[in-house]
């Protein structure tokens, strides 16, 4: 276990908020498979009943909308861990540093 004011406690926080960044950024992988998703069932509903094309175009807008502001919070959590830190900077007010 290492020492609270050693240069290693310090590293192993920063690359956990690291992990925790990329972690994030592989939302934005998700992302684009659900709205291929959505994109694909919604030509296919198209497909088998065409004289509801305006409600389901409406839905798949609204559904891919939705999904993409999930991989917009991954990628502002990831900016955030990135270079606001917030973790190092509690860590080093824990240790009166």
């Amino acid at each position: 276990m290492p020492q609270l004011m050693s240069p290693d406690a310090v590293a192993l926080v920063f690359a956990a908020s690291q992990i925790a960044a990329a972690i994030a950024v592989l939302n934005g992988f998700t992302v684009g498979i659900g709205q291929g998703n959505i994109g694909a069932k919604a030509i296919e509903s198209i497909a088998r009943q065409p004289e509801a094309k305006g409600s389901i175009t409406s839905t798949m807008f609204i559904s891919c909308a939705l999904a993409e502001t999930s991989g917009i919070y991954g990628l502002l959590i990831s900016f955030i861990l990135l270079f606001a830190n917030p973790l190092l900077s509690r860590y080093l007010a824990l240790i009166g540093a």
